[in-house]
């Protein structure tokens, strides 16, 4: 019964892992979503309205 337990909590502690590394591997640089001419941000401070 004990090695049971131990390999339940191994192999849900290797799938946690495998999850949450699983969202890192997003090629590229983070770019805003939309054509390029209308994104507004960043934009400059203070506001030039």
């Amino acid at each position: 019964m004990k090695k049971y337990i131990s390999f339940c909590l191994l192999v849900s502690c290797l799938t946690m892992a495998t999850l949450q590394l699983s969202g890192c591997g997003r090629k590229g640089s983070p770019k805003p979503p939309g054509p390029a001419d209308k994104i507004t941000y960043p934009r400059g401070y203070p506001p030039a309205d």
